[in-house]
């Protein structure tokens, strides 16, 4: 057996840019090869709510079914910034270990600030967010601070105005800060790489520096550790 690991990382989006965004910062641990997966064509180009959750779950999960990759891998990160459906369906299908970065998040920052902000895309207040915030941490904690939203577009991020995108960005750091967040993550897969975006933000609104959390590259490092065990 090798003892080498293999990791799935799924863009569970029909968006290339998305996937060519999370190969772009992803770096694997010794010992670990990372693999890449975009949703197939008929699948939603961006997830925004549960119906584009769930559609894109099932078209992902029919898709790894068909090429037998559950077999190939030894370990499944889901690259969405949410509960994401695809992440129950692995687990009922395989003792492989399958997480989602939300998940993957969230467990970082625990360990390394005393509260946590999530900046993210979309407009508003994204009330199903706290709904998986809280499901995560078993009730409501003062350890998370909120939510923000980038009042942005899921694709925006890797195709929109680059001097626009980054304002937001840094508009919504900023206001986590504001909030009491000691730890920020980046709450969307899209943001791929912005944590010095995220921290001149802050520290140009003129609060203390914080510490950023990207869930894929978190996700990347828990996952690996627990395929290891699970060997």
């Amino acid at each position: 057996m090798s003892d080498t690991i293999s990791l799935l990382v799924i863009n569970p989006n029909s968006s290339e840019s998305m996937t060519t965004g999370l190969k772009q910062v992803l770096v694997p641990p010794p010992g670990v090869t990372l693999n890449f997966y975009t949703a197939p064509s008929h699948a939603p180009p961006s997830i925004n709510d549960v119906t584009t959750g769930v559609l894109s779950g099932a078209a992902c999960f029919a898709d790894i079914q068909e090429k037998k990759l559950i077999e190939q891998y030894d370990g499944f990160l889901v690259c969405c910034f949410s509960d994401h459906p695809l992440t129950h369906m692995l687990r009922e299908t395989t003792p492989k270990p399958a997480m989602n970065i939300l998940e993957a998040a969230i467990s970082q920052s625990l360990l390394i600030g005393q509260r946590f902000g999530i900046i993210t895309s979309g407009f508003g207040y994204k009330y199903i967010h706290y709904t998986e915030v809280r499901n995560f941490l078993g009730a409501s904690s003062e350890r998370f601070a909120g939510l923000v939203t980038c009042e942005l577009g899921v694709l925006e991020f890797q195709g929109g105005d680059r001097r626009y995108v980054e304002d937001r960005v840094k508009v919504a750091a900023a206001k986590s800060a504001s909030q009491g967040a000691d730890v920020i993550i980046l709450g969307c897969a899209g943001m791929a790489g912005m944590e010095e975006l995220v921290q001149r933000g802050v520290t140009e609104a003129g609060h203390k520096p914080v510490r950023v959390v990207d869930g894929a590259k978190a996700g990347v490092q828990i996952l690996a550790g627990l395929a290891r065990l699970a060997k």
